[in-house]
């Protein structure tokens, strides 16, 4: 019930968006929440839409690094590895370059199988 209601108010701020960087928070916000509720499919064009939007370098890193993880669990390895790289070269923050160690590795592994 709480998720449902999570959702809506997250869907509610996007459409409430009035100039580009709350724009881009708000699909950033509701991207975050359906990725961690197994939606990546759901989630990449929102990452998509906050990445072409105003937002900020700090959450633009973050972007990149969670779209690459949803792209490369819905079977485009690829770009994710593109995304990833792209992740990396904006930030310096630890545990999101180790979290991007990781991505990495995995989809090293995707890229070898297919």
């Amino acid at each position: 019930m709480a998720s449902r209601r999570n959702r809506r108010a997250l869907e509610a701020a996007v459409d409430a968006a009035r100039d580009p960087k709350a724009r881009a928070q708000a699909c950033y916000a509701l991207a975050v929440f359906h990725d961690n509720n197994s939606r990546e499919a759901e989630a990449i064009p929102l990452y998509r839409q906050a990445l072409a939007l105003d937002l900020p370098e700090r959450r633009r890193a973050e972007a990149l690094a969670w779209l690459a993880s949803s792209l490369m669990k819905t079977g485009a390895a690829p770009e994710a590895a593109e995304r990833a790289l792209e992740a990396r070269q904006l930030t310096r923050d630890k545990a999101l370059l180790q979290f991007l160690d990781g991505l990495g590795r995995r989809i090293a592994r995707r890229l070898a199988r297919d």
